[in-house]
């Protein structure tokens, strides 16, 4: 009787490999359907309109995530029906991504946001993070370091309470969200 052979694949090394063949293959094979395509012109241009007195989401420079990878479900995602895997962040690249976006949408106070799409300190970091870079506990770090640059500043209070008080502007934000970063 003939020996078997073995295959001996390292899952860890090989297993990205072989979802990206996978998913360039799918690409070749069944082209995007108009109507999708239809519907993520219609999300782009809805996302690149300008709003009276804001900067648009795509600068000269780019979107406030350039310089990292976009995130986008993987075949081992859609397969499971789960959301794409996060993009790992440190609590550091958190907050400049949390200033980026403050610097592109607007920033409130009194609430997460608003309907022009400015955000608040948290609401900037519930829309980093619903955007899929990091993950809670990495927002969560981030929050910390944000409490820790407050209290290097001499305002040891909350981060909410602060992003609130009527002499709060957006230069405020964006100068402690680089400090915490700083610090990270």
């Amino acid at each position: 009787m003939p020996a078997t052979a073995t295959l001996d694949l390292n899952i860890e090394l090989y297993g990205p490999l072989l979802v990206a063949e996978i998913e360039a293959y799918l690409k070749t094979v069944a082209p995007e359907p108009a109507w999708r395509a239809r519907l993520r012109t219609a999300i782009t241009d809805t996302h690149t309109t300008q709003a009276p007195g804001r900067a648009s989401t795509t600068s000269p420079a780019g979107p406030w995530w350039d310089g990292y990878p976009p995130t986008q479900p993987t075949l081992l995602d859609r397969l499971r029906g789960r959301p794409a895997t996060p993009v790992p962040v440190t609590p550091g690249q958190h907050l400049q991504l949390m200033d980026r976006y403050i610097a592109v949408h607007g920033w409130t106070q009194g609430r997460l946001w608003d309907s022009t799409g400015a955000v608040c300190v948290l609401g900037a970091h519930l829309r980093v993070l619903a955007a899929g870079y990091g993950t809670p506990a990495t927002a969560w770090q981030a929050r910390l370091q944000i409490g820790n640059a407050l209290g290097y500043q001499g305002t040891p209070m909350p981060v909410d309470t602060w992003n609130d008080q009527p002499d709060r502007t957006q230069d405020d934000i964006h100068h402690l969200l680089r400090s915490a970063a700083a610090l990270a």
